[in-house]
């Protein structure tokens, strides 16, 4: 398990930080594809062009003062999507290349960047990276301080996530970004056991995923038993529980 405590301020961490993060994690990939050849779409040395590239930008972006030097928001509109399917690439490249913290190190910035772009004003719409690197950081941490900065973390990027993802209209596909992301909110709110933070996210998850809401409460009320949650965080569950299920008293 990696130590709390290294990983403090990933979430909302500066542009030179991430760039030199990338750059050690890069390394690897761009050793080993000299020595094998799995079959790119672009080869790692092209698309660590493009990374660079675009930390030159964002950097830019970042360091604005001057109205006259200032970068025009409204031609950045995947500014974003662009940053995040870059890193999906790397992850790709970081998994056949046997580069295994590299594509750790490439999945956990993505949540950074998608926070300095929520901070930019910028649309998310290429989310999935993203949702699989928050549920892959809380599941290794119990440090409920850790998980509520986390929580924090999901509402800021959930904020800019686009509408039509936030519509979710196609209900077809249960692994779908939008619903995995607000269900762990939900898990990760239930892990602080924090009353507050609990409902809080409970009233976003029946608003946002109304055909879920009653199935996780109902699998929450299993888990207070299973995993003997105390009870004031019993008491939360069972308020949304009989809201959502309205059980039969027999």
């Amino acid at each position: 398990m990696t130590n709390t405590d290294s990983r403090k301020g990933i979430f909302d961490i500066d542009i030179t930080t991430m760039h030199d993060l990338f750059n050690s994690a890069v390394a690897c990939c761009l050793d080993n594809a000299q020595q094998e050849s799995p079959g790119f779409d672009v080869p790692p040395d092209a698309l660590n062009k493009s990374m660079q590239q675009y930390f030159g930008v964002i950097s830019a972006i970042n360091t604005q003062t001057q109205p006259d030097s200032a970068i025009d928001m409204d031609e950045m509109t995947d500014l974003a999507d662009y940053g995040l399917s870059l890193l999906e690439e790397f992850s790709d490249c970081a998994q056949k290349l046997n580069c295994e913290e590299s594509f750790s190190v490439f999945e956990q910035l993505s949540i950074p960047l998608a926070v300095w772009a929520a901070q930019q004003n910028l649309t998310i719409n290429n989310i999935e990276l993203v949702v699989n690197a928050i549920s892959n950081t809380a599941n290794h941490t119990e440090d409920k301080e850790y998980l509520s900065e986390l929580i924090d973390t999901i509402e800021v990027i959930i904020k800019s996530i686009g509408s039509e993802i936030k519509a979710d209209l196609d209900k077809s596909n249960m692994g779908r970004p939008w619903r995995i992301l607000n269900l762990n909110q939900g898990i990760i709110a239930t892990r602080c056991q924090d009353p507050k933070r609990m409902e809080a996210v409970f009233e976003q998850l029946l608003y946002r995923l109304p055909d879920d809401a009653a199935g996780f409460f109902a699998e929450g009320m299993e888990q207070m038993d299973s995993i003997d949650y105390p009870e004031h965080v019993r008491d939360v569950m069972q308020k949304y529980f009989h809201q959502t299920n309205k059980p039969t008293l027999h």
